[in-house]
């Protein structure tokens, strides 16, 4: 029962604490990046890894969209690959362990945060401290705020159970490369 209590209710947040990298999942809007940057700002990680980064100035998890929001390129860790949530969680564990870190602040639309929290622990294997920072609509709403709420809660469902099945080994082609 409470599994399913689980997936009705898309809410989950940690308080913000000291780590050695933000992790910024990307996709959705400029949220994400403000709320990264904003953690940055506030001295919580010196390191802030988007993944995937895009060359393309104008997403909003570009090189050029961090620099903007006041993130130095030099402390900027480049993360291309990566084209779910699963993988984000999987190649954030590459370059944590490439860079020697052992926790991290993750960083993605309130809405996706339950999902994302799932699969990164699903992917940990007890070598890192993830803690999940939701990022609030610019405009500071929630995402049971929103007009098209319902939507969210719907699209959310159904991939938070896709997830748990793993049905995310269908989506990513080199997924057996990276199972826990």
């Amino acid at each position: 029962m409470s599994v399913l209590y689980d997936s009705l209710n898309l809410t989950y947040e940690d308080s913000p604490r000291e780590a050695d990298v933000i992790v910024m999942l990307g996709g959705g809007n400029e949220d994400r990046i403000t709320k990264a940057a904003e953690l940055y700002h506030d001295g919580y990680a010196d390191y802030v890894m988007i993944t995937p980064l895009s060359d393309n100035p104008l997403h909003y998890q570009s090189v050029e969209d961090a620099v903007r929001h006041g993130i130095s390129e030099r402390q900027l860790i480049h993360e291309y690959d990566a084209t779910s949530t699963y993988t984000n969680a999987t190649r954030t564990a590459d370059k944590m362990r490439e860079h020697g870190f052992t926790s991290a602040l993750i960083v993605t639309s309130d809405y996706h945060m339950k999902r994302s929290k799932l699969i990164f622990d699903r992917v940990n294997d007890g070598s890192f401290e993830f803690t999940y920072i939701p990022a609030l609509s610019t405009e500071g709403e929630r995402w049971i705020e929103r007009d098209y709420a319902l939507r969210i809660w719907a699209s959310e469902f159904v991939k938070m159970w896709g997830y748990r099945f793993g049905l995310y080994k269908f989506v990513d082609i080199d997924v057996e490369l990276y199972q826990p």
